[in-house]
């Protein structure tokens, strides 16, 4: 394959990117850290990600809508925890928002459906053998659900909300 690329090294390090495009969809952070790691200059590196740019092979915007199509409605995913994933990922905080922006304007309960889904999932079960006439061992319990949520990012408006709907579901 030929890019006509500026840089001398800047051919070959395109070609060790392309196998690992071949594999996966990858940042442009991640691109130059894995050219980086193989041995490649910082001229050959910039040049072979502006070519991949160019051709629309390595889109950041991109991988960030897709990254949240996968997980975002999983169950337990909060902003936080995705905006954390993918700031690891190497994805500028202004592309970031602007995917989570998006998100919620398609599906403007998607957080509070996830919160929901896992305290349910996790703290159901328990609900059985909790005596609601036990004022304190309802507080306990609620403060048991509000830390697990908050735990994974979600927001106190969030851990209260769903804290409340699952006792109140029983009571």
């Amino acid at each position: 394959m030929t890019l006509r690329l500026v840089d001398p090294g800047a051919d070959e390090a395109a070609e060790v990117g392309l196998q690992l495009l071949d594999r996966r969809a990858v940042t442009e952070a991640t691109m130059r850290e894995y050219l980086a790691q193989r041995g490649f200059g910082t001229a050959a590196i910039e040049d072979a990600v502006a070519a991949f740019t160019a051709r629309g092979w390595l889109d950041d915007g991109d991988y960030a809508c897709e990254m949240l199509r996968q997980y975002a409605f999983k169950a337990g995913q909060s902003r936080a925890r995705l905006r954390a994933q993918m700031e690891k990922k190497g994805l500028d905080k202004s592309l970031i928002e602007q995917a989570l922006s998006q998100l919620d304007q398609d599906e403007p309960q998607w957080e509070y459906d996830n919160a929901r889904r896992f305290a349910l999932s996790k703290y159901a079960g328990n609900l059985s053998g909790l005596d609601f006439g036990d004022r304190q061992a309802v507080a306990k319990f609620r403060q048991k659900i509000w830390r697990g949520l908050a735990s994974r990012g979600f927001c106190v408006e969030t851990c209260q909300g769903i804290a409340m709907e699952i006792l109140d579901q029983e009571t």
